[in-house]
């Protein structure tokens, strides 16, 4: 089932760090971009926006794949008054042209055009919230909670977060302070956030399992149990992700905490990905 399932993971994943990686863009140029010239400002955004551009379209190419023929992608498009799927492709399309074209102004004209950001931003976190409805609105008992939208936006905030410090690595030292400081908070607020809501999420699924009322398959809710250890093994992997991040500010081997702290946090974002997309 999990082999089945790669595209998906794929895809979720790298289209939610894209919209990441933009939005912390977007809001580091808006609150703290003063602080630069048009000059650095370029620099700094160059590297993150291709890796967005490329990220999001991967993340688009591996969902063709899902589809079983990538042609199937344009067949999902006739349906956006009824088919969440249908306003997912579409905005991940409109999310794409816009970084696109901003990475286009930044590369060859040097210009850098924080509207445009903005927009994407806001394009892309409404193709998450899209994205995380396709699943909500399923009859999979595990994915049919909040939680969903929670791991998907949590996903957004802590992979865009991670690569917005590993890429203000050469910025000057007050910036990029300034930088990994905001960004390991927003990191950690959304994670403590996620946290509480699990006991809603378990507390939700203690009910599926004794309610009588047999409204959905309950076998997704039996391969939870037997993969709670993964995925709590995946919590504590993404916290000592966020711990390394944070002792970088501190530590004399600033780069190699950044980088290992920054591949525990996406390596616990896969496994929890793995573990959401086993329970189909």
């Amino acid at each position: 089932m999990i082999v089945q399932e790669w595209p998906l993971i794929f895809f979720t994943l790298l289209v939610q760090g894209s919209v990441g990686t933009t939005v912390l863009l977007s809001l580091i140029l808006l609150f703290a971009g003063h602080s630069l010239d048009q000059a650095q400002r370029r620099r700094f955004l160059l590297a993150p926006l291709i890796i967005a551009v490329v990220a999001g379209g991967c993340g688009l190419i591996a969902s063709t794949l899902h589809l079983g023929y990538p042609l199937n992608a344009f067949n999902a498009l006739r349906h956006f008054s009824s088919s969440w799927l249908s306003r997912e492709i579409i905005f991940a399309s409109l999310y794409l042209a816009a970084v696109g074209i901003a990475a286009v102004l930044a590369l060859f004209l040097r210009k850098v055009c924080l509207p445009l950001l903005l927009v994407g931003s806001v394009l892309g976190l409404i193709d998450v919230y899209c994205m995380g409805a396709i699943y909500t609105h399923t009859t999979i008992a595990t994915w049919t909670h909040l939680n969903t939208w929670f791991m998907f936006f949590g996903a957004v905030l802590s992979i865009g977060s991670a690569v917005g410090i590993w890429l203000s690595a050469k910025l000057n030292d007050k910036f990029r302070q300034r930088v990994t400081a905001s960004a390991l908070a927003v990191m950690t607020v959304s994670i403590l956030v996620r946290l509480l809501e699990q006991m809603s999420y378990f507390s939700y699924l203690s009910q599926a399992k004794i309610s009588q009322m047999v409204t959905f398959p309950h076998q997704p809710l039996v391969i939870f149990d037997q993969l709670r250890t993964l995925y709590f093994a995946s919590w504590v992997l993404l916290l000592v992700g966020i711990a390394l991040m944070g002792m970088s500010i501190y530590a004399c081997k600033r780069r190699s905490m950044v980088v290992l702290g920054g591949c525990a946090v996406i390596v616990a974002e896969v496994l929890l990905r793995v573990v959401f997309f086993t329970l189909s």
